[in-house]
């Protein structure tokens, strides 16, 4: 009886671009052609010029407030707002400098988004290899998630580059680790922190993974190297042992050396053929020293702390609701394309890439080879990117707290790390090209469509207000949350006022938001409205599609109507696909 097995290729194809080549006329023409499309990329990050929208101008009205003195100042605005405080000291600091023009405070998170791709370059290094991370920065630069995030006076370009950051510091600590990466460590999780609460959730599941590496992973190494010895015995014992002159199996018969790092230390690494995946490896004591590094951040974090607790008990987001675990999958769509068609078109390129990423071999020419199991470093990235949308959902369950797709940028950089890696796992140079080039170029055009689109019409209502509004004329803002916008671009002379506590628009207090809209009374406001109008015209910007507002509104623009029945509506309210925030502009006249 013969014995017949079928062999794996042992030789897979090595990457298509050799170090040290001349390149050939296709691959100028693939540099050249990325060029372009990258310059088109950076512009698109200065061209946003519409007016700002809601959390925007709520960021840049507290950012001006003084940091200190009698009046209210930035850090009583951050414990009305429910933020940490680090990106605003920053936005403090350049419109010291800049002023608070839309340009301006937009170009802050321009050159932040810009500036991200230097440690998501050497991160990617480290970890996907050299190939693998030019392809994360190519697709980070022009990704239409990056590029909205980019044009937006938020936070969201700050937390990719203390995310890129932080894993820097994390990789040096699991590589070698001392006192001065410790520090760094804890320094740039102190600052995720302080930048977005969501970035706790990112911690969480990095520290659980860590805790893992720690107590798991070393008791399944040993379950599995006792399966195996089972497995040994049993064969041995039932073939009567290994025939004579057969090849023994590799690694048979090798003992580990003092010079030889053990199994557990190695970072994300792979030991498939072809394409290697392997990064350095970890000292023995890196995730120990890892866990010390993300808890020493909560020194760091400590000086907020108080301020937390208060923002927690008082404020949070009471303009939404949690969301389900779909979410996740939402988030992956969102983060490969965007929300315009041909971002949706992108989906499906980037999730091929995904997919090679987590469990990718190249086979040569076209084809890739799927592991189920998942390899490394593609299936912890995954890991650590779905970890941290899964703790986000659950977390949101548990408090009452919503979801926002922006608030997914604490989990973008593995991401694009594995579609990084999952690109160099396409062996034929052509279908390499094809694909990095399609992919960034639908992009850059998805994105600047995004980038394009109105966020508010405060522009368009501010417009309307300097035609037909007067002296003495009122603007009641019905919900409040539509005012920070408004302020921005409403004529100075108008009075503004905002529902339900009628105070000044530019900033939004969300503490115990919800139970204040609750009790309101909308006729008392309304008549509030009308009384000092006297003879003047009382104007409503209002929506009725905002959460805590569904009756109040209402209420108010019918006590208005009743009152003064001359009514009309001077501007219409924008259609969600061409504005984000998007509102009515009534006009109540005398009689």
């Amino acid at each position: 009886m013969t014995d017949v097995a079928v062999r794996p290729a042992e030789h897979t194809p090595e990457p298509v671009d050799r170090v040290g080549g001349r390149p050939d006329r296709e691959h100028r023409i693939f540099r050249g052609a990325l060029v372009l499309i990258i310059a088109a990329a950076v512009l698109v990050r200065f061209i946003a010029r519409q007016p700002l929208w809601l959390d925007e101008a709520q960021s840049v009205a507290i950012a001006r407030l003084p940091l200190s003195g009698t009046a209210p100042t930035m850090w009583d605005g951050l414990l009305q707002d429910g933020s940490p405080p680090l990106y605003y000291i920053l936005l403090h600091l350049w419109i010291s400098v800049f002023g608070e023009s839309t340009a301006s405070v937009r170009g802050m998170s321009a050159v932040i988004n810009l500036g991200s791709a230097v440690p998501v370059f050497y991160l990617g290094r480290r970890l996907v290899g050299d190939r693998g991370a030019k392809v994360a920065v190519v697709l980070y630069l022009t990704s239409p998630f990056a590029l909205y995030f980019g044009t937006e006076t938020r936070m969201y370009s700050l937390i990719v580059l203390l995310t890129a950051l932080g894993g820097l510091a994390l990789e040096r600590v699991l590589r070698a680790p001392s006192v001065r990466n410790v520090v760094l460590l804890a320094v740039a999780s102190g600052c995720l922190a302080l930048t977005h609460y969501w970035c706790l959730y990112l911690l969480m599941t990095v520290g659980a993974w860590l805790v893992g590496l720690v107590f798991v992973r070393p008791r399944l190494a040993a379950a599995r190297a006792a399966r195996r010895g089972r497995a040994g015995r049993s064969g041995a014992h039932s073939r009567g042992g290994r025939r004579p002159g057969a090849p023994a199996p590799a690694g048979a018969g090798e003992q580990p050396t003092a010079a030889q790092p053990s199994a557990a230390p190695e970072l994300l690494a792979d030991a498939a053929g072809g394409a290697r995946r392997a990064v350095p490896t970890w000292h023995p004591r890196g995730p120990v020293t890892g866990i010390v590094g993300i808890i020493a951040g909560g020194l760091v974090f400590s000086p907020w702390l108080p301020n937390f607790r208060s923002q927690l008990a008082h404020t949070g987001t009471p303009w939404g609701e949690p969301a389900s675990f779909a979410a996740v999958s939402h988030a992956y769509g969102q983060w490969a394309g965007g929300p315009t068609t041909l971002g949706r078109l992108l989906l499906f390129l980037i999730t091929g890439l995904v997919a090679a990423g987590i469990a990718g071999r190249p086979l040569g020419g076209r084809f890739v080879l799927l592991d189920l199991k998942g390899l490394e470093p593609g299936r912890t990235l995954f890991f650590l990117a779905t970890g941290t949308l899964i703790v986000a959902v659950a977390a949101g369950k548990l408090v009452g707290n919503a979801w926002a797709d922006r608030y997914t940028a604490t989990a973008f950089v593995p991401f694009l790390l594995v579609v990084g890696l999952g690109a160099t796992m396409l062996a034929d140079r052509r279908v390499f090209h094809g694909v990095v080039v399609v992919a960034a170029l639908v992009g850059v055009i998805a994105g600047t469509s995004d980038v394009r689109r109105e966020r508010s019409q405060a522009g368009e209502a501010a417009a309307v207000l300097t035609r037909l509004a007067r002296p003495g004329d009122i603007l009641l803002v019905c919900p409040d949350q539509l005012g920070p916008g408004l302020a921005r671009t409403v004529p100075s002379w108008l009075k503004v006022y905002v529902v339900p506590t009628y105070a000044a628009p530019d900033r939004v207090d969300w503490v115990d938001y919800e139970q204040r809209n609750e009790s309101a009374n909308g006729v008392a406001i309304a008549r509030r409205a009308i009384a000092e109008a006297g003879s003047n015209t009382v104007f409503m910007a209002g929506s009725g599609a905002y959460r805590t507002y569904e009756q109040l509104c209402t209420q108010v623009r019918a006590t208005l109507q009743e009152q003064r029945p001359v009514a009309d509506e001077v501007m219409e309210q924008g259609l969600p696909a061409r504005v984000y925030e998007n509102y009515a502009l009534l006009r109540f006249r005398p009689s």
